[in-house]
């Protein structure tokens, strides 16, 4: 019922509107066990009452619990008080805006959040003075509005942005790798050198050029997972992940044409 994301959710149950499915959960069923096997699967869940979504159903159901995946929801919560207490699972439709639809003068972290239908909660905060000062390196502004606004996960469940301390590490590793592979970019910090800012689960990385004083200038560039040849984009980093994960004629596209996108919330 998540995938494919094609199929019609039609609830069984007699008088059910539309658009979603409940699931049968027994009432001997461990809630926590439940709640983290979901979360094991899909990421850290919306939870708050502030950042749930609507969903059906929400009258006679507290739903407690929501995690998307592509165009659906699945939501977790109880029908009944006390004793009459039962659990309650559900598969529902998602909807999120599609790229025409946002406003012309939307910034690309702007349009990051509307197209995965990120709901804000606090701010992700780092000490950039120190992360920058390992690096010896100011980092683009436009990746640090991006890491304070997401935080750690993946979008649409496969391109994992780095963390600042992930930066480093990665950067210190690719810069400790024999010199002869790096063409025609060697790795930071070697002037114009690669600085590692994203990978998925494919073991492509997504660098910076770090060439010229201004670091939200730099270009980005795409290798597989060897440091050979690969392809360059004049634009920032958060343009470039918008436009990878809506451009269905990206030059580099998309290993699955998911019917909406999301964001999966490592924590």
């Amino acid at each position: 019922m998540l995938w494919p994301d094609l199929r019609e959710l039609t609830c069984r149950e007699h008088g059910q509107v539309p658009g979603h499915v409940c699931l049968p959960v027994s009432g001997r069923a461990d809630l926590g066990n439940l709640v983290e096997t979901l979360s094991d699967r899909y990421g850290q869940p919306l939870a708050d009452a502030d950042r749930l979504p609507p969903l059906p159903l929400s009258g006679p159901i507290g739903w407690r619990y929501a995690w998307p995946f592509s165009n659906r929801w699945v939501a977790f919560g109880q029908t009944g008080q006390g004793h009459d207490a039962r659990p309650a699972l559900m598969i529902a439709l998602r909807g999120t805006p599609v790229p025409e639809q946002l406003p012309a003068e939307a910034s690309w972290l702007e349009r990051l959040v509307a197209v995965t239908g990120w709901v804000p909660r606090a701010a992700y905060e780092v000490d950039w003075a120190a992360v920058e000062s390992r690096l010896g390196t100011r980092l683009p502004s436009d990746y640090k509005a991006l890491v304070r606004a997401f935080g750690h996960g993946m979008f649409d469940g496969f391109h994992c942005v780095c963390m600042p301390d992930e930066l480093i590490k990665r950067s210190e590793l690719e810069a400790s790798l024999p010199q002869a592979r790096w063409e025609p970019y060697p790795p930071f910090p070697a002037p114009g050198g690669l600085l590692p800012w994203m990978g998925n689960e494919h073991e492509q990385t997504f660098h910076w050029i770090t060439e010229g004083p201004d670091p939200d200038a730099w270009p980005v560039y795409v290798t597989g997972a060897d440091p050979e040849a690969g392809d360059r984009f004049d634009c920032t980093a958060t343009e470039y992940l918008f436009r990878h994960l809506t451009d269905p004629q990206h030059p580099i596209p998309m290993p699955v044409d998911f019917r909406a996108h999301w964001f999966m919330d490592c924590g």
